[in-house]
């Protein structure tokens, strides 16, 4: 399936059909959010994928009684940082050293231009940030997923502290940020027959 037939098919899944995903095609969807553009390269956030019933059944709770979380083949949970650290970019110049083959030392500028950039921000604007590198590996998951034929429904109206709790985060310095029921999409869903609504490119588009 090309991108824009991809993009034209998808839309936000109302009811999932009973079907489990494949391994391959849940490892894919990992693969395509480890790739995912950051800036810096920096990656701050996890993704949880969450197969068990009975967490999907917590989760639910926390969701507003929005099925979709219980009845998906799989959720997966974005979850962002709530912290950004010298220690963390300390961490992410020397794994990245170690791709490049090179030495730690060697990246000093680069280490430094991050430093002058994060550190510099206040708490909460580093937690921004950190929502802002996640959203984009949101894109590139649902981009990723309608190529494959697999439906997602990304949410963001729920209760983020119940989730947090559920899933354990606030030890782990992350905040659930977004969650995505995945799966296929039931033949009684009537959504899917619904035309898709957007901006003209003349409304959406700024030419200088």
């Amino acid at each position: 399936m090309s991108l824009l037939t991809a993009l034209n098919w998808r839309y936000a899944v109302k009811e999932f059909a009973q079907k489990s995903l494949s391994e391959q095609n849940i490892q894919h969807l990992i693969e395509a959010v480890r790739l995912a553009p950051a800036a810096y390269g920096i990656q701050p956030y996890k993704l949880i994928v969450i197969s068990s019933e009975k967490i999907k059944q917590a989760c639910l709770v926390h969701s507003y009684g929005q099925d979709k979380v219980m009845n998906c083949s799989h959720l997966l949970v974005l979850a962002s940082k709530t912290a950004i650290t010298d220690k963390d970019i300390t961490q992410f110049i020397t794994a990245l050293a170690v791709t490049l083959n090179t030495k730690s030392k060697s990246l000093a500028g680069y280490q430094h231009n991050i430093q002058s950039d994060l550190l510099n921000r206040s708490e909460s604007e580093r937690s921004s940030w950190a929502t802002e590198q996640t959203y984009i590996a949101l894109g590139t998951l649902l981009t990723s997923a309608a190529i494959l034929n697999i439906d997602c429904c990304p949410i963001t109206g729920f209760d983020a502290q119940g989730i947090n709790h559920v899933l354990d985060l606030k030890t782990q310095n992350l905040c659930a940020t977004v969650l995505i029921p995945i799966g296929y999409r039931a033949l009684t869903d009537k959504a899917a027959s619904k035309p898709k609504h957007r901006l003209k490119i003349d409304e959406l588009v700024i030419a200088l």
